[in-house]
């Protein structure tokens, strides 16, 4: 059983959409704090707004959206959703991978925190406009003359919270945005020695503090009784998913991991998974995921709610056959959920 005051959010990614449906429901009923939907697999708001259709308080949230649609696109689909779910949306917001925006979207990757910064000053523009107060908008990257809206705003305020990993984005966050979104390659130590500094300082800036920023961190969870085999399915789904991107090598070289990283990033580059996945030490696996029995794993996550203010927790689903991650994500409801 879980304290009522730590919050966790189930992160329903790499599912169907019947199933993610399914698991939202069953997150609900168990009193989970927030179900999040990224924006790989599929659109994010057409999961969150079937999963708002059946459920009535479990909080919505992109985790994480691409900055990829217009904030004119973004601020009317966040209109629309949170009129639906009755004010439950959250808006995780990214930037993605380099690589993403240039050869999925043709959006050049240039000046990417000025880019963030506008793009949640706009979307905020567009979010607290009514019919009388037609939207104008002149930046470098996004320029909006005379939008209007049928309706006013669903309520006075959209939480938008940004996924950052890095000092000058998570400044950035803490000046801007109402929270951050951190994913699961980092520790405690690290959230204490970097992240939190760097968003205090930027809360500052906008004459915040920390205390006004909603803080989430993800976390990769196995509940399982087969440790070794768990430690397998996270090295694959690390080394399938996060070693191609520059920023998670980054990070995770920053924790003393940048020899197996480097090795298994040459690996990768080679076209070897098995050897980019066997170059992955338990140590790494141990240190960023948690495996264990349900007590193990509830023990271990009890450790951030005196740091944070929500947990995502995240099965490794890139590591496994898809039919095992639905029963996965059950087993993180069983162990997390209050009832």
């Amino acid at each position: 059983m879980i304290e009522q005051h730590q919050r966790f959010m189930l992160l329903l990614n790499g599912l169907s959409i019947n199933d993610a449906v399914a698991m939202a429901q069953q997150a609900e009923d168990s009193g989970l704090y927030a179900v999040g939907v990224d924006d790989i697999y599929h659109d994010p708001f057409t999961v969150l707004t079937a999963i708002a259709a059946v459920t009535s308080r479990i909080r919505l949230v992109t985790h994480i959206a691409s900055w990829t649609r217009t904030p004119v696109t973004m601020a009317r689909i966040c209109r629309t959703l949170d009129t639906f779910s009755n004010g439950r949306l959250v808006l995780g917001l990214g930037s993605m991978p380099q690589r993403w925006n240039e050869d999925f979207h043709g959006i050049p990757w240039e000046a990417p925190l000025q880019r963030m910064r506008e793009y949640v000053e706009l979307v905020r523009r567009l979010w607290e406009a009514t019919p009388e107060t037609p939207v104008d908008y002149q930046g470098r990257f996004y320029r909006v003359s005379g939008f209007r809206v049928h309706d006013p705003p669903p309520r006075a305020h959209l939480p938008i919270l940004i996924g950052a990993s890095r000092p000058a984005m998570m400044r950035m966050t803490g000046k801007w945005a109402d929270g951050v979104l951190i994913i699961w390659n980092h520790t405690i130590p690290w959230l204490k020695e970097v992240a939190l500094p760097n968003l205090s300082e930027g809360a500052r800036r906008s004459g915040r503090s920390l205390a006004d920023l909603s803080l989430a961190v993800g976390k990769l969870v196995l509940v399982t009784d087969e440790p070794e085999r768990a430690r397998d399915v996270v090295r694959r789904h690390i080394a399938g998913i996060y070693l191609a991107i520059d920023y998670h090598r980054e990070l995770l070289a920053t924790h003393g991991f940048g020899d197996e990283v480097a090795a298994g990033f040459a690996a990768l580059a080679a076209g070897d998974m098995e050897g980019a996945t066997r170059a992955l030490s338990d140590r790494l696996v141990d240190t960023f995921a948690v495996i264990g029995s349900p007590e193990e794993c509830r023990e271990r996550m009890a450790e951030y709610s005196s740091v944070v203010d929500w947990v995502a927790l995240s099965t490794p689903r890139g590591g496994m056959p898809s039919s095992e991650n639905p029963r996965a994500v059950h087993r993180l409801i069983q162990s997390f959920g209050n009832t």
